[in-house]
């Protein structure tokens, strides 16, 4: 896991749509699915529900996000300290 997946996760959560947080981090969708699967297979855990073209945050995504978000967070504030 690295600072890129975390910030890609985040999008997407946010987003709820690859194509979406694709555009947001300007990267191809492809790479967002990969790195997704990439991480829930490092994390062992579901982070999304897929349904349909949507993509919603289950237990485990939503949990992770919190941690996720708040790490991102606190590293983007200590580059301007």
């Amino acid at each position: 896991m690295d600072l890129t997946q975390l910030e890609m996760f985040n999008a997407v959560a946010e987003a709820g749509s690859i194509t979406q947080a694709a555009a947001k981090v300007h990267r191809v969708p492809s790479n967002l699915t990969t790195r997704i699967r990439q991480l829930e297979t490092e994390l062992g855990v579901e982070l999304f529900i897929r349904e349909n073209q949507r993509l919603r945050l289950s237990p485990a995504g939503h949990n992770f996000y919190a941690i996720a978000n708040k790490f991102s967070r606190w590293w983007m504030r200590r580059g301007t300290l």
